[in-house]
């Protein structure tokens, strides 16, 4: 359950009637007194009267809301009420039940003690607006960083001038006379009461004047010069708290400039690095974005290529199989053989593909196995080029031949995966060579690389396909590049994961020259 706040909570008529009960209680509580204290006690108990009937409804009737013109009307209203009550209601009943000693054993006469119960009612508007702007200045100190500082600055201020009123009070001639006052009260519930009125509540009303006279007087000057002090640092945290806003909106080149050396430089400066550090991490973010969008693409391409790839063998196997079940006892032996050697043929097909598929998917990781050595570039071109070269005459009328210097260097490479690559090049410059054309290996060391280049006079490539001829599966526009599988792409591969570089030179209609480079085994 929701405990119920004191302040500012009830109707102005249920105040009215709070403070009326609780001057009946003061009147009842100095009646008491008569015949045991002196006189001047009674003129104090008129201000702690008003006093306490003025702040009790302050402190209790509910704030009004509206604009200030239905504002004011309603706290002059209640003021006027209050005047009412005190001076009518409450002397009133005070006289009814015998306790109006107050008013009648002081000095003053009776349209003095009513010109001062009526006074209550000015104090109330003037301490409810009081209420109001110290309720505005909280709401400035909690909302900016300058009034904070502003605040506490002047915090000091008031505290000082409270101890300097309270001193003051002390040293005046006053101070001695309530004491002698109260020390000669015999009577130990009167020498409580008179403590009270003669000692301590003058003493708070006296150090509240002094301290209210000293705020008005100083207050400005002080606003204005702590103003000017905490604006400095205050600038500052604006222009920092600017670019962290500006950061929170998208703008991760915000950055706040560094001024002085205090916390608050480091502050700036630890905001800037962090936005460096954030700035820099979104940069990776979006391109691991970017490459893993690019590798899932390539994913989509490659799988529709190799499904593409793969449904010709397939096809071709089925159909040759299909036709040798069903003609199996009326087909003669060499047409038997025949549809035997293209299955054999469509197998090894597939088996190439998937063998590369399975090389690039692994280098693709980083896990293709490298076994880097001393490599003899003559002995194993010169091995691949005899392996090959009566095939691609038998099948094409294509030469195959190489022409090798005399004791060249060893590369550092992987035997088998360099073999693989000279082996790739040549079956794919005899592919794309016209019969009676020539493909041809050299090699020489240039600036302390092995140069390996494959030569061929075919078809040639066109400018256009050259850049994608890299790619894995790239079909283009030209016959010589209309599928070019996974060998290209295979030899990139291989070649980079041996710290070596590919390029190609092409002329359309002329031959193509692709070469490898890689270095040597120092």
């Amino acid at each position: 359950m929701k405990r119920r706040s004191f302040l500012w909570c009830i109707h102005p008529l249920q105040g009215l009637a709070e403070s009326l009960l609780l001057g009946l209680f003061i009147l009842a509580a100095t009646a008491q007194l008569e015949g045991y204290v002196d006189p001047f006690v009674f003129q104090v108990a008129a201000f702690f009267l008003c006093g306490c009937c003025g702040m009790w409804p302050v402190l209790r009737i509910r704030l009004p809301q509206g604009d200030w013109r239905r504002q004011l009307a309603w706290e002059m209203g209640v003021g006027l009420g209050l005047s009412l009550m005190m001076v009518a209601a409450l002397t009133a009943a005070g006289d009814a039940l015998g306790w109006n000693v107050i008013w009648r054993l002081n000095n003053w006469d009776r349209a003095a003690c009513d010109a001062l119960l009526i006074c209550t009612g000015a104090g109330y508007v003037l301490t409810r607006g009081g209420v109001r702007l110290w309720q505005r200045w909280n709401v400035l100190r909690r909302q900016r960083l300058l009034w904070s500082l502003t605040h506490a600055q002047l915090t000091v201020v008031v505290f000082f001038d409270f101890l300097a009123a309270l001193i003051f009070f002390f040293i005046t001639p006053y101070s001695r006379t309530a004491y002698d006052i109260w020390t000669q009260t015999s009577n130990p519930v009167a020498a409580f009461v008179t403590g009270l009125l003669v000692t301590l509540f003058p003493a708070l009303m006296l150090v509240t004047l002094i301290t209210g006279i000293s705020l008005a007087v100083m207050l400005p000057p002080l606003a204005v010069l702590s103003y000017f002090v905490a604006r400095r640092t205050t600038r500052r945290l604006e222009t920092l708290a600017g670019a962290a806003a500006a950061l929170r909106a998208g703008d991760y080149s915000a950055r706040a400039p560094v001024e002085g050396e205090d916390e608050v430089a480091h502050l700036q400066a630890d905001f800037n690095a962090m936005a460096e550090k954030l700035s820099q991490a979104l940069a990776d973010l979006k391109r691991e974005r970017d490459t893993v969008a690019e590798v899932l693409q390539s994913r989509r391409d490659l799988v529709a290529n190799v499904s593409h790839e793969l449904r010709t063998p397939v096809a071709t196997l089925r159909a040759s199989i299909e036709t040798a079940l069903d003609q199996w006892e009326t087909l003669p032996p060499s047409e038997t053989r025949q549809k035997l050697a293209v299955m054999e043929g469509e197998i090894q097909r597939l088996s190439g593909l998937m063998d590369d598929l399975f090389v690039l998917s692994r280098a693709d990781v980083g896990q293709l196995p490298l076994t880097l050595a001393a490599v003899a570039v003559g002995p194993l071109v010169t091995q691949a080029v005899n392996a090959l070269a009566p095939l691609a005459w038998q099948t094409g009328r294509v030469t195959v031949t190489a022409e090798l210097p005399e004791n060249l260097p060893t590369v550092l490479a992987d035997s088998r995966r360099l073999q693989q690559v000279v082996v790739n090049l040549l079956r794919n410059a005899v592919r794309y060579t016209p019969p009676g054309g020539l493909v041809v290996v050299l090699a020489a060391v240039e600036n302390g690389l092995m140069r390996i280049e494959v030569r061929d006079t075919g078809e040639g490539i066109s400018p256009e396909d050259l850049p994608h001829i890299w790619e894995r599966f790239y079909r283009g526009e030209n016959a010589g590049t209309e599928n070019a599988g996974l060998g290209l792409a295979l030899v990139k591969e291989l070649v980079e994961a041996m710290g070596g570089q590919v390029a190609v030179e092409s002329i359309p209609g002329r031959g193509s020259c692709f070469s490898l480079t890689l270095p040597l085994n120092e």
